[in-house]
């Protein structure tokens, strides 16, 4: 099984308001396990992908400022791969290449309870 969306597998649900309301309810859920929360208006407003990207960046680069373990039990906590956290640690667009990574595996979580329930 896959374990996330293709590009194109991830454009096509986030044409539906719904799905990216969702996502972004299951990454705020996550980071909210670790003490970061996001806005009001991040639970009852779609955001473009871009802008989505951005704040999910900006969310991420608060828990790096608490360490490294809480970070990494961030990303486990998502379920992205340790070997993708590794490849991308010395990347100098590490915060925006890692939010792409997160909203993926949470769109892939939400599309998954789409297609099984």
């Amino acid at each position: 099984m896959k374990t996330a969306l293709s590009i194109s597998q991830l454009e096509t649900e986030f044409k539906s308001s719904d799905f990216v309301l969702k996502t972004q309810h299951q990454i705020a859920k996550d980071f909210g396990t670790s003490g970061i929360e996001f806005t009001t208006a991040f639970f009852t407003a779609p955001l473009s992908y871009l802008e989505l990207i951005n704040s999910v960046g900006e969310k991420l680069g608060q828990i790096m400022t608490l360490g490294e373990t809480q970070t990494l039990q961030l990303l486990y906590r998502i379920d992205i791969p340790q070997q993708d956290f590794l490849a991308l640690a010395t990347d100098t667009e590490f915060i925006q290449k890692m939010s792409i990574l997160i909203i993926r595996r949470e769109a892939y979580k939400i599309y998954l309870r789409s297609v099984y329930k």
